[in-house]
């Protein structure tokens, strides 16, 4: 099999869009290993001593914090194997990849983000401290990106697949991403079975 028909399936999203549990669902369905590039970043910011917010708007000054993950990126594109990128950038880097991106309410956002108790995830005083902050880090990201790279991340041109996850059903959101994967796999000539 060569690099030009293997299936890489990079999924990106706003905070609190559930881009990590779909990316997991994605790697559980497809069988394909799941690579987090977000894992990189919040451990970067609890080395640092910083929040992800505090650690996103430093790199908008410190491009050498972004090149940590870009480099990895760029060097998937020569690795063998299917995968899942769950990753902010990865669907620029990384070639002929199904592009897919989740969004979400920002009120739906602060709601799930408070209540997340995940390793790494930063912790907020209150709702109000929590809206601040992911609105926030969210500008932060997309100017970041702007700068950095001359790319929207909120541009859905950019984008196979664009779901707003926030009054879906798990169910839902796999459905629509069946479709768009099975037309994606036909694309590259491949079958994969279950789609």
């Amino acid at each position: 099999m060569t690099t030009e028909n293997l299936l890489r399936i990079t999924i990106t999203g706003d905070p609190g869009s559930g881009k990590t549990t779909f990316a997991r669902t994605v790697s559980e369905k497809t069988g394909f290993p799941l690579i987090t590039t977000g894992n990189i970043f919040r451990q970067l910011a609890a080395e640092k001593g910083v929040s992800v917010t505090e650690l996103n708007e430093m790199a908008e000054k410190q491009a050498e914090l972004d090149h940590l993950v870009d480099n990895y990126l760029v060097g998937m594109n020569d690795q063998p194997g299917d995968l899942v990128l769950d990753s902010r950038m990865a669907w620029h880097f990384v070639k002929n990849t199904l592009k897919v991106r989740l969004t979400v309410d920002l009120d739906v956002a602060v709601q799930r983000i408070f209540k997340d108790t995940a390793e790494l995830r930063e912790t907020f005083r209150d709702l109000d401290h929590a809206m601040e902050e992911v609105d926030r880090r969210r500008k932060s990201e997309i100017l970041r990106y702007k700068t950095l790279y001359g790319v929207d991340i909120g541009d859905e041109r950019n984008f196979d697949l664009v779901i707003n996850t926030s009054h879906k059903a798990k169910e839902d959101i796999t459905v629509e991403f069946d479709k768009t994967f099975a037309a994606y796999c036909a694309k590259m000539g491949r079958t994969i079975t279950g789609f």
